[in-house]
């Protein structure tokens, strides 16, 4: 069997805010503030706009055909050879996806923590903990994320707080100095990166219980996350100034290291680091499980625990080669990803929605 384990919708909407916080935390407000400057907090407003709308269309085809993934219903909707060829894609991409994460995350440690372990080997032991997760299914996933969640954010909420001391308003100022153009533009890449990346949970639909509720949960997700996107931008901003913030790699781990009460609660960029490890680590879970699931879905498997160590060696071995240094990370993030990703993540799932209600197809594969 595939897998028979079930989440309920609470659950799916904790995975996906888990998955949303990710790498993107670190990195959107560094990627925002490049192109909106002081505005970056209203690029994510905006985008979180545009996220809702991307759930809207990919949950309203996923609803249409409840018991299977897009892999499953893509051949029902756009026949054998074409839906083939879909399903393919919607394999290469969370596959792709993880491997820039597990980059991302790599670079993460070996920067703030380990600077002289090889790559190879942090992500080695990324990955080995990953595939023991997923082999335990989405239901060990989901439970393990709803016990780490309710530790996790107030801890975030707690680290702003305690650098509303160096925060200054006057660093937001003015507000739209350059106008709204800059701020439309930085909305864009936050929209794909991670707000659009979310199209990863309709391969989760056939493991969720009581799947009424699972657009109000995914919009839930979005909305909760765009908040927490945007209280990281308004932070760095605050107290780095958007010059500073967009020269920095990870410039909300920056600002933790700024934390200093009365010389008593200093040097609490360790948590910082936990906090982010934790969230990566779903996200990369999430990527790496609809992978090996994808594929074992594709070529009709009984069991896609059979596909773990093999995507999951192959996925330490592009980490490696995705990318040269952070700088090109960033940059393929800001400017090509945008691009590469609307596909997946838009156009594809907006196409299928047209042609199953044009074609009047429910989860059979026939007319209502």
């Amino acid at each position: 069997m595939l897998d028979n384990g079930k989440i309920n919708s609470r659950q799916a909407g904790f995975l996906m805010f888990s998955f949303l916080m990710g790498s993107a935390i670190l990195m959107i407000p560094s990627t925002v503030t490049s192109l909106a400057k002081q505005d970056g907090w209203l690029s994510v407003l905006i985008a979180t706009v545009f996220g809702l709308g991307i759930v809207l269309i990919y949950t309203t085809l996923g609803l249409r055909f409840p018991k299977q993934s897009i892999i499953q219903y893509s051949e029902m909707i756009l026949g054998k050879w074409i839906g083939k060829i879909v399903g393919l894609l919607y394999i290469w991409f969370p596959f792709h996806l993880g491997t820039l994460v597990i980059r991302n995350s790599s670079d993460y440690v070996a920067s703030t923590a380990l600077p002289d372990t090889p790559m190879i080997v942090i992500s080695g032991l990324f990955l080995a903990v990953i595939a023991y997760g997923i082999r335990g299914g989405i239901e060990t996933l989901g439970r393990v994320n709803e016990i780490i969640l309710p530790f996790r954010e107030p801890i975030v909420l707690l680290i702003v707080v305690l650098l509303l001391k160096d925060m200054k308003l006057g660093k937001l100022a003015p507000l739209l100095g350059d106008g709204v153009l800059p701020v439309l533009k930085g909305s864009f890449p936050v929209t794909s990166f991670p707000l659009g990346e979310t199209v990863l949970f309709t391969m989760l639909l056939p493991n969720i219980s009581n799947i009424r509720k699972l657009k109000k949960a995914y919009m839930f997700a979005i909305v909760l996350g765009g908040i927490f996107l945007t209280l990281s931008v308004i932070s760095t901003l605050l107290v780095l100034g958007p010059s500073i913030t967009s020269r920095l790699n990870f410039p909300v781990q920056s600002i933790i290291k700024v934390i200093d009460i009365a010389d008593f609660v200093t040097n609490v960029d360790s948590f910082g680091m936990l906090l982010w490890i934790s969230s990566n680590f779903v996200k990369i879970a999430v990527c790496y499980y609809c992978t090996a699931v994808g594929i074992a879905q594709w070529f009709r498997l009984s069991d896609y625990r059979q596909m773990v160590t093999p995507v999951g060696i192959l996925m330490l071995i592009f980490s490696m080669t995705v990318y040269e240094n952070n700088i090109e990370q960033s940059t393929f993030a800001a400017t090509i990803w945008p691009f590469y990703a609307m596909p997946f993540e838009v156009l594809i799932p907006l196409f299928m929605l047209l042609v199953s209600i044009i074609r009047k197809l429910d989860g059979r594969g026939r007319g209502k």
